[in-house]
């Protein structure tokens, strides 16, 4: 039996703010800047205060500390030098980083560290400000007879997963701005009194507005990308609360369903899913959130569940004004989510002066699922079909098919089973592609005979096009565009298949325009819109996208090796042979047979109707190595 090793220890947690807009606004500079402030700052304090690096990613560091003084000591000198290094550079070019420190109790797995102790700390880094360090009070109690600070204390905070609430500090360095305390949340410790309290806000009402403190207005020109004319919203994903496990798949069910109904509005843009994802469990203000994706208004909710009862309250804030607009509170059960959000949805409408007439059905996941659970387990099956392996496979075609035979009259058991036949020809478990193709074509077909909605002829138009039917193809992805011209994955399918069928400009736009919904856009997306670039012209477009994917962790085997063709291809195209030909050099040290087929399949040619760049595109290749066949 082995025994976990066990110690008390100090723990700081630190991470870069807005990495992956810094990276993509500037990926070589960012780089050699984190390189110097790893030479010049983190690792010579390392040295001079005992600090051991745990653990490391590309954007953020846990670092172990013999002493809460030396960690803070570390924390302090840090913050203030990376801040004389910025003065150097524009606003935009910065590099700052967030702080959180904690002493607790740990679990050693190797080098690393494990446990809440780590846990502590990377929450508190999650909300300390840009530039700042927050401590819980074991580091407090070390401290502050050895170190003069200033503390502001920010009180006891819910951390997710910890049992008790944690109480917290902002240290206040010289010319810093005290944070506004997040504030505490009572917890209720039994179903019983919670459900005494729901009772009595029924009693009093369920809805009630009410303004929240102003913020600093976000400058559109400070933006990352460019402010919409048309309304702009990033729906947040929603806070879980208390200790109900299944709650948190509720939050993420009423996120992506309003997410999916103001995506139907015409004139919104509205920030997709896999975006708005990644600020899960992150404590971020609006300003943060506008600044990155370039839009206006942001809403930001929580879900409290106790038993069959449910309190969901969101608010929506205008980043150009700095307030917030409104907020709002519902009580329900279980069984009428579905109400709520849609409550939710149509302030949204109202407050935005947006019209959408979305039917009866409201057009949702929910509403084509039948029930918010159900609604649940689509989202759960997609989690597990996005891994496109033969696991998640499995565990995808397993709960749409219970949620098929529960539900049988709901259009989007069969839509969803119709990707399943699609997946198994794309990752190689199908005998003969025609027959999973027929398949997929009867389930949407069989959807659509239901109810009428845009993602389905996303669907249909990857398969006509993989199948040599372009005119189909391009009149399914023009289908699924006008009925979902706010959708991310309708934009972004429906543009490769609209590329795929020979209209490379429409294609080029619908692709660009579902990356602008979705600027954390997927990981499958650039490698199908590198060969429409190079056949456009635009190489510098395609390096510069290429670099970007290759400088992020991908779980999509394909994305880098798709990144390396489109980087050869570039540069071939642009006569930078030098550049290519070094490229080409290093793959072949890795795979000695390189050819151009191998190019021409992670370009999905195959895929594409025939036009005369292909073999412009093949002769560039074989300008710099690539040879058409393994000699």
């Amino acid at each position: 039996m082995t025994v976990m090793k066990r110690q008390l220890t100090t723990i700081l947690a630190a991470d870069i703010v807005n990495f992956s807009r810094l990276i993509g606004a500037d990926e070589e500079g960012v780089l050699s800047r984190r390189r110097q402030h790893q030479a010049e700052v983190i690792l010579p304090l390392l040295n001079d205060h005992g600090g051991r690096v745990a653990n490391t990613a590309g954007d953020s560091w846990l670092i172990e500390f013999p002493s809460a003084v030396e960690a803070l000591r570390f924390a302090i000198q840090g913050q203030t030098k990376v801040e004389a290094l910025n003065a150097e550079l524009e606003e935009q070019a910065r590099i700052r980083y967030r702080i959180g420190i904690n002493v607790g109790d740990v679990v050693a797995e190797g080098d690393d560290l494990l446990g809440d102790g780590v846990n502590i700390a990377a929450r508190l880094e999650a909300l300390a400000p840009a530039g700042g360090v927050v401590i819980s009070r074991s580091v407090r109690d070390q401290v502050r007879d050895r170190l003069d600070l200033d503390l502001h204390d920010l009180g006891e905070l819910e951390v997710k997963n910890i049992a008790r609430p944690v109480r917290a500090f902002q240290v206040i360095r010289d010319g810093e701005e005290r944070m506004a305390p997040p504030g505490a949340r009572p917890r209720l410790r039994t179903p019983v009194m919670l459900a005494a309290v729901l009772a009595v806000i029924l009693t009093i009402g369920s809805l009630y507005w009410m303004r929240q403190p102003d913020f600093d207005p976000v400058a559109p020109e400070t933006m990352a990308l460019t402010l919409p004319d048309r309304p702009s919203i990033a729906v947040l994903p929603f806070t879980t609360l208390g200790d109900d496990a299944s709650a948190d798949w509720i939050s993420d069910g009423i996120t992506e369903n309003i997410i999916s109904t103001l995506s139907l509005a015409p004139d919104m843009l509205v920030i997709g899913r896999a975006t708005a994802f990644t600020y899960k469990g992150r404590l971020v203000e609006p300003a943060e959130v506008a600044t990155d994706l370039g839009v206006r208004y942001v809403l930001s909710g929580s879900v409290l569940k106790s038993g069959e009862k449910v309190r969901v309250t969101a608010e929506l804030s205008d980043a150009i004004k700095g307030e917030q607009l409104w907020s709002i509170k519902e009580d329900s059960d279980n069984k009428n989510i579905l109400y709520v959000q849609d409550r939710i949805a149509e302030s949204l409408f109202l407050e935005m002066q947006v019209s959408l007439t979305v039917g009866e059905s409201n057009r949702t996941i929910t509403a084509l699922a039948g029930d918010f659970q159900t609604s649940v387990r689509v989202i759960q099956g997609r989690d597990a079909f996005q891994r496109f392996d033969p696991a998640g496979h499995r565990e995808a075609e397993r709960i749409w098919t219970e949620l098929h035979e529960t539900n049988p009259h709901s259009p989007i058991g069969p839509y969803l089973l119709g990707w399943l036949p699609w997946q198994r020809v794309i990752i190689g478990l199908a005998d003969d592609p025609a027959v999973e193709f027929d398949e997929s074509r009867r389930l949407v077909a069989k959807a659509l005979s239901m109810q009428e909605w845009g993602d389905p002829y996303t669907l249909i138009a990857l398969i006509e096009s993989a199948t040599g039917n372009y005119d189909e193809a391009n009149t399914a992805a023009t289908r699924a565009i006008k009925l979902s011209p706010g959708g991310a994955d309708a934009n972004a399918i429906g543009g490769v298949a609209l590329f795929q069928s020979g209209d490379t400009k429409r294609g080029i736009e619908h692709m660009l325009k579902g990356m602008r919904l979705e600027p954390d856009y997927p990981e499958w997306l650039p490698g199908a819109l590198y060969p429409a670039l190079l056949e456009d012209g635009k190489y510098d477009d395609v390096i510069s996208l290429t670099k970007s994917v290759l400088g992020r962790d991908m779980r999509d085997a394909r994305a880098h090796p798709q990144a390396y063709a489109g980087l050869v291809a570039a540069y071939a195209l642009k006569g930078d042979l030098e550049n290519a030909r070094q490229i080409v050099s290093n793959l072949k040290t890795e795979n000695p047979n390189l050819n151009v087929a191998d190019v021409t399949r992670l370009f999905s040619l195959q895929s594409q109707s025939p036009r005369p760049f292909h073999e412009v595109l093949i002769n560039s290749l074989e300008t710099v190595g690539v040879p058409r066949a393994v000699d």
